[in-house]
C-alpha cells in the first residue's frame, strides 16, 4: 500500500468517525428529550409538572430517569416527612436497610413573606383555589414579583443527600423521592409554600382566616345539650344571614352597580369536596362525624344549585 492510499483510508476513517459522532449526538439529544418528556408527564397537574421541570433544569435527566421505577413502587418509599425547608424519606433499595434521603430548600425570609402575604390577601379567589387543591398561575406570579421562586431554583442547584454509596446527586433514591413528591403535589400544592417556610395554618392565621369560636354558636350548642328530647345527631344550628343588615351596611353604595361589575366562573361540582377537607372541622364538636355529613350535604346541595343557576344564566 502506497503513501497516497494510506492517506485516503485514513481520511475515510476520520470522516466515518465524524459522521458517527454526529449521529450519536443526534440520537442522544432525541433520547434526552424523550426522557424529559416521560419524567415531566409523570405528574398530572401543571404545578406537578412544573416541579419536575424545575429539577430537570438543574440537569442530569438520565439520573432522574433511574428513579421512576422506585417512585412507582410506593412500598419502597416510606416515612415521608415534609417540613419547612426540607423533605425527608426512606427509600428501600437493594440493601436490607432503607436509605435515608434529605432534600433541602431555601426558606423565604419573614420580611419577604410579609410582602407575599400582603399580595395574597388581595387574591381571595386564588387563595380559595389553593385551599381547593389547585395552584393558580397568579400565586406563582406573586412569588416571582417578590423575587422568590415557588419552585426549586435551578441557579442554586439541588441540595440533597442520601445514605446510599452513590455520592452523585441525584442518585436514584433522591430522584424517586422527587418524583413521588410530584404526585403528592398534584393533590396538595400547599406543600410548596411549606417548603418555602410557611405552613397552611400559619398562612391562614396571618391572613386572618383561622377558625375563631363563635360565642352564639357555643350558647346554642349548650342549649342543645340541655334539650334531651331533641335528636342532635344530625341537627345543627345554622347561622342565618340578615339581608336587611347587609343592605343597611351598603346604604352609601350602589349595590346594583356593584353586582353588575362582579364576574364569576363556575365549574361542575366534583365528588371530592376539597375545600372542606382543607379547612377542616371546627374543634369541640360533640359529634364531628355527623356534623361533617350535614356540612358536606349542605355544601353539595348549594354547589349543585349554584351550578344549575349559572348554566341557566349563561343560556339567557
Amino acid at each position: 500500500m502506497d503513501y497516497h492510499e494510506y492517506n485516503r483510508r485514513g481520511r475515510k476513517k476520520r470522516e466515518d468517525k465524524t459522521r458517527k459522532s454526529q449521529y450519536e449526538k443526534m440520537r442522544t439529544h432525541q433520547e434526552v428529550k424523550q426522557i424529559k418528556s416521560d419524567l415531566i408527564n409523570y405528574a398530572q397537574t401543571s404545578w406537578g409538572k412544573h416541579w419536575i421541570h424545575s429539577i430537570l433544569k438543574i440537569g442530569r435527566p438520565f439520573r432522574m430517569q433511574r428513579g421512576i421505577e422506585y417512585a412507582k413502587d410506593e412500598e419502597r418509599i416510606e416515612n415521608v416527612r415534609i417540613n419547612k425547608g426540607q423533605i425527608f424519606a426512606t427509600v428501600q433499595g437493594t440493601a436490607p436497610t432503607p436509605y435515608r434521603v434529605k432534600i433541602n430548600f431555601d426558606q423565604i425570609p419573614e420580611v419577604a413573606w410579609n410582602e407575599i402575604l400582603e399580595d395574597l390577601s388581595k387574591k381571595a379567589l386564588n387563595l380559595v383555589q389553593l385551599l381547593d387543591g389547585k395552584l393558580p398561575e397568579e400565586i406563582i406570579i406573586i412569588f416571582k414579583k417578590n423575587n422568590y421562586n415557588l419552585f426549586p431554583d435551578s441557579t442554586r442547584g439541588l441540595e440533597a443527600e442520601c445514605s446510599c454509596p452513590d455520592q452523585e446527586v441525584p442518585c436514584k433514591h433522591i430522584a424517586a423521592v422527587i418524583l413521588y413528591i410530584a404526585k403528592v403535589l398534584d393533590y396538595d400544592p400547599f406543600i410548596l409554600l411549606k417548603l418555602r417556610g410557611k405552613t397552611k395554618k400559619e398562612i391562614l392565621r396571618e391572613l386572618g382566616l383561622s377558625y375563631v369560636p363563635d360565642k352564639k354558636l357555643e350558647r346554642a350548642e349548650a342549649e342543645m345539650k340541655s334539650d334531651k328530647d331533641q335528636n342532635i345527631e344530625y341537627t345543627f344550628n345554622v347561622p342565618k344571614i340578615s339581608i336587611k343588615e347587609i343592605i343597611s351596611k351598603q346604604k352609601n353604595k350602589d349595590l346594583s352597580s356593584m353586582l353588575t361589575e362582579m364576574e364569576f366562573k363556575f365549574k361542575k361540582p366534583g365528588k371530592l369536596i376539597e375545600i372542606l377537607a382543607n379547612l377542616g372541622m371546627p374543634p369541640n364538636l360533640d359529634n364531628p362525624k355527623a356534623f361533617k355529613i350535614v356540612l358536606e350535604s349542605l355544601y353539595s346541595t348549594i354547589m349543585d344549585e349554584v351550578y344549575s343557576m349559572s348554566t341557566e344564566f349563561e343560556k339567557t
